[in-house]
């Protein structure tokens, strides 16, 4: 039982830390005994519990999470097919370099009130996704190929290799361990910045229109509000937790094919 326990000793502080935490919450909300300004979290997880059993839920939140996951692939995509070729082209780094400093800088806010107006509120949340996810893979996947040792391209320059074989089968192989470690994380930043976006635009059918429409009836529905935050933050931890079984998992198998 002990050997169990010491195994399990980190999970275990991790649910006896947010216990601590719900604890607290439904302690202060009682205290204050406003409803309007804190529920406490017994009448939230009774909403949130009302929550899934309608159908509006679940269509916001397949919706969120297509946008979420169209905007992460095509950055991720996009990140590491131009920063592996940075790596190797000082020029076309030169070149990202401003526009990257743009997206990274960029408040949120207000390019989701400009983009709103170009594209749409429903194609922007992902188009946000984009510009938050493509300089962290672009910077990841430069970095990673630009460590690659110099004898490896003498090799390939030896065999005449074009640069789409060399990107295909050995770039590639040996620069995607390395972004798929942190791929969870950033899969869970570009889900907040989707719902934040989907909340300015009023995005259809999604989890940051929900949270608008309880935040407008703030007063008579505030455990609504946070019965959608909680749902949103435990759908991320979930998504991340599976992204990083899934990643860990290839990255282990692309390891030891390039090792082979």
């Amino acid at each position: 039982m002990k050997t169990v326990l010491y195994k399990n000793r980190y999970w275990l502080i991790t649910i006896a830390a947010a216990l601590v935490f719900f604890g607290i919450w439904e302690l202060a909300a009682r205290i204050i005994g406003a409803p309007a300004i804190l529920p406490t979290f017994t009448s939230t997880i009774a909403a949130l519990a009302g929550l899934f059993g309608t159908g509006t839920f679940y269509g916001a939140v397949f919706a969120t999470l297509l946008r979420a996951l169209a905007g992460f692939v095509i950055a991720f995509i996009l990140g590491t097919v131009l920063g592996i070729t940075a790596g190797k082209y000082k020029a076309l780094d030169s070149v990202m370099k401003p526009l990257n400093a743009f997206m990274r800088t960029v408040p949120v806010a207000a390019i989701t009130l400009v983009l709103a107006i170009w594209v749409g509120s429903n194609i922007l949340p992902s188009v946000i996704g984009v510009l938050l996810v493509f300089p962290v893979i672009y910077e990841q996947s430069r970095a990673a190929t630009e460590d690659l040792p110099h004898s490896l391209e003498e090799v390939m320059d030896e065999a005449g290799a074009s640069y789409p074989y060399r990107l295909v089968n050995v770039y590639l192989p040996m620069v995607l361990p390395q972004l798929l470690s942190g791929i969870s994380a950033t899969f869970g930043m570009n889900l907040k910045a989707v719902i934040t976006a989907e909340t300015l635009a009023y995005s259809l059918h999604s989890i940051g229109l929900q949270i608008y429409y309880a935040k407008a009836n703030f007063v008579f529905e505030s455990p609504v509000l946070f019965a959608w935050v909680v749902a949103a933050v435990l759908i991320a931890v979930l998504i991340e937790a599976l992204l990083k079984f899934l990643t860990n998992t290839i990255a282990a198998r692309l390891s030891r094919s390039v090792t082979e």
